[in-house]
């Protein structure tokens, strides 16, 4: 099953970020400040004082703008850095210097001030995540290395993705790994998978 699954989450990835390409970059721009302002009006982030959130690259959903509206509402923003070297995320307090990795991504400096791996749960009320896709029973879709699932896995905070609509499939292959999210927001929809 490994591989296999492995192999239809390959293709899964192509077929979405195609479709997300297709919408074009001003199409993008307009769904995802909704995405943005369903998120900012969701239980979880309005009731939140210290929020974890991805920043955005390439076709994702803009989260620069949410992080910023955050920020001026006076809430703790905290963001990830992924590092190879442990596999892990680590957690670092926004705003802070940053590096463009090769891909375009960009992340906190190793080195910058982070959350101590033993302080996350308490450190962090919502986390807002980006993905490739995500389905109606919460699971995402990543770039395939794990690194969110590892970090989410027996957290205490709620997991909130944001994905344009196109994103959004019925069901996705998953893995024993696969950590599914509390809700996904898209444009025309909040998600909220029913707990088993």
């Amino acid at each position: 099953m490994g591989d296999e699954t492995r192999a239809a989450k390959a293709r899964l990835r192509l077929e979405l970020r195609e479709r997300v390409a297709k919408l074009g970059p001003d199409r993008r721009r307009w769904l995802g400040a909704e995405v943005v302002e369903r998120a900012l009006e969701l239980p979880e982030v309005v009731a939140a004082r210290s929020v974890f959130a991805c920043l955005s690259f390439g076709d994702e959903v803009d989260t620069w703008s949410l992080v910023d509206r955050l920020i001026d509402s006076e809430r703790q923003v905290l963001v990830p850095r992924v590092d190879p070297g442990d596999g892990m995320i680590h957690v670092h307090p926004y705003p802070c210097e940053l590096r463009t990795l090769s891909f375009g991504l960009q992340q906190p400096l190793r080195g910058a001030p982070e959350l101590a791996p033993e302080a996350v749960d308490d450190g962090i009320d919502v986390a807002l995540v980006l993905g490739i896709g995500y389905d109606r029973r919460g699971f995402r879709l990543g770039y395939g290395r794990g690194y969110f699932d590892r970090f989410l896995a027996g957290r205490t905070f709620a997991a909130i993705g944001l994905a344009y609509h196109c994103q959004l499939v019925d069901r996705l292959p998953v893995e024993p790994h696969d950590v599914a999210m509390t809700a996904v927001v898209t444009e025309k929809s909040i998600i909220r998978p029913r707990k088993s």
